[in-house]
């Protein structure tokens, strides 16, 4: 008789209690006949804050909790002692402000099995606060493309908000997130990157949904437009990284024709939404992170 498969999900966090609790709560309730599951999380505060409520949810979990302190603030560093704690077929990401629908992990782990998918990606649906502007809503600033249930994901979609990974293939490669990423994000793109040049099938489980809080203070225009620019500067630093003369032009071109577009959609402004607007604001910031990580690598959002 077949063995069941085995899956670790791992959880790095970091001084968000409430949110945590409401994950673990959402994990519990997970619907996981015919898996193996185990629950791997890292706290990346060097004061550990999340140990005693990790402590407190050993008691009673279904699955087994493995709690690791991983003290310095860099969160390649914190995914990768994750991937060390690994000893399961699979292993899932999902964020510590996330919660997770019933038929999340069992979701993943099926698409996975049948298809023979190496990464198999889920929606991250946002809930939004009360008293954000309602452009906000209908520009679509914290929603993410979703697919139909089979549907190959493409490279720039992969992230690991929501994620299951075949252990075995990037065990056998070596693969860990790069750490000098670990304070301007982006470590997730050049990770799947990998993979993806490696041959990994890559699809999409539209039933393993999950729900992320957008904190109020991440609903400003402020915060819009550093993420915007953080994005380009990393983009561009994989691109010098990579050493590919086709990338850096290719990089370069996009700083042009983001111009461009802004310049000709300016023009139309006073005739367009707000939301419209803010895109063309947005995409100016790109350019600029652009510019910034040609000359001095990625911006540092989290340090």
């Amino acid at each position: 008789m077949a063995e069941l498969p085995s899956v670790t999900v791992i959880v790095c966090t970091y001084r968000r209690p409430r949110q945590l609790q409401a994950l673990l709560d959402s994990l519990a309730l997970q619907h996981v006949e015919g898996l193996r599951p185990c629950l791997c999380i890292v706290d990346n505060d060097a004061e550990q804050s999340a140990r005693e409520l990790v402590a407190q949810a050993q008691q009673d979990f279904p699955w087994p909790i493995q709690y690791i302190s991983q003290p310095v603030k860099n969160i390649a560093l914190t995914r990768n002692a994750g991937l060390s704690a690994v000893k399961s077929d699979y292993l899932a990401f999902v964020d510590d402000d996330e919660i997770a629908c019933s038929v999340w992990l069992s979701s993943l782990v099926f698409l996975a099995q049948k298809e023979s998918a190496q990464l198999v990606f889920g929606p991250v649906l946002p809930v939004y606060p009360e008293n954000i502007a309602a452009w906000m809503i209908e520009g679509k600033f914290f929603e993410r493309p979703r697919h139909n249930t089979g549907h190959y994901v493409p490279v720039g979609e992969a992230r690991t908000g929501n994620v299951l990974i075949d252990s075995a293939f990037i065990q056998n490669h070596g693969w860990k997130f790069d750490e000098k990423l670990g304070l301007s994000g982006g470590e997730d793109s050049a990770f799947f990157e990998n993979m993806y040049r490696a041959g990994a099938l890559a699809l999409w489980a539209d039933e393993a949904e999950v729900f992320e809080e957008v904190p109020v203070d991440r609903a400003t225009v402020g915060w819009l437009l550093r993420r915007s620019f953080r994005i380009g500067s990393v983009e561009a630093s994989l691109a010098c990284a990579r050493g590919s003369m086709w990338q850096i032009c290719r990089i370069i071109s996009k700083i042009g024709y983001l111009i461009v577009r802004s310049v000709i959609l300016a023009v139309a402004m006073p005739f367009r939404k707000k939301s419209d607007n803010f895109k063309v604001l947005r995409s100016i910031s790109l350019a600029a992170g652009i510019c910034y990580g040609l000359i001095a690598g990625p911006y540092n959002e989290y340090k």
